[in-house]
């Protein structure tokens, strides 16, 4: 994959987060990651920060984050966000697959909505998590495959082959769990609204029914 797949979409990402079943979907995959997500200390990595919009919720929380992106054009959206919010931040563009020995070691590393795009995601987390403290927590969010969500970017990566969607693969629960990462996984799931949802208060009512295939997963692994 290259970079100028992330660059190009950089000035319109957030604009799906204005929308409102973009910030519904936004709210119940934040609320799942947030239950998940409990950092054994304050410094952390964020890999795939994007324009910053997790970036931005950790620094509010008073954590030292690290944050790494492909994207320099993306990194460039967190960076004002971050500096117009008074927080400092340590900023790596780069693959993170070619960059582990920049790392150090954390209390906790989040990834949202980026292992889709990264490969061997099986080794490549196997390689964060020997960058875990004690008791620190490795926690990735993915849109879920088999999925009316997943069904919607694969259509959409077809009416477009230059989409960044054509360069992501999506992956069932049972593909996840038969990765060896290390420590104990624990799995939540949310997005229970297809991305065609007739309005928010159907979604809303959907989120709660839990009647279909989830669309997002939470995966995380603790190094006891």
């Amino acid at each position: 994959m290259t970079i100028e797949l992330f660059d190009a979409i950089a000035d319109e990402y957030d604009n799906w987060y204005r929308t409102e079943i973009g910030r519904a979907a936004d709210q119940v995959e934040r609320d799942l990651a947030v239950q998940l997500f409990q950092p054994s200390g304050l410094k952390l990595l964020e890999i795939g920060c994007g324009t910053g919009q997790y970036t931005t919720m950790l620094a509010e929380q008073g954590y030292v984050i690290t944050a790494v992106d492909i994207s320099e054009k993306m990194m460039a959206r967190a960076r004002e966000k971050i500096m117009d919010m008074g927080y400092q931040v340590k900023w790596i563009n780069g693959d993170i697959t070619r960059i582990m020995n920049q790392l150090e070691q954390y209390y906790g590393i989040l990834s949202m909505s980026a292992f889709e795009f990264i490969p061997n995601p099986e080794e490549t987390l196997a390689g964060l998590f020997e960058h875990l403290e004690s008791k620190g927590c490795l926690v990735i969010g993915v849109i879920a495959g088999e999925s009316p969500w997943s069904e919607f970017y694969r259509r959409k990566a077809i009416a477009k082959p230059e989409s960044v969607f054509a360069h992501a693969r999506f992956y069932t629960e049972s593909e996840i769990r038969q990765w060896k990462v290390g420590g104990r996984l624990e799995i939540g799931k949310a997005l229970y609204f297809p991305p065609e949802v007739s309005s928010i208060e159907r979604a809303l009512t959907m989120e709660m029914q839990k009647n279909t295939n989830p669309g997002f997963m939470v995966a995380k692994w603790v190094k006891e």
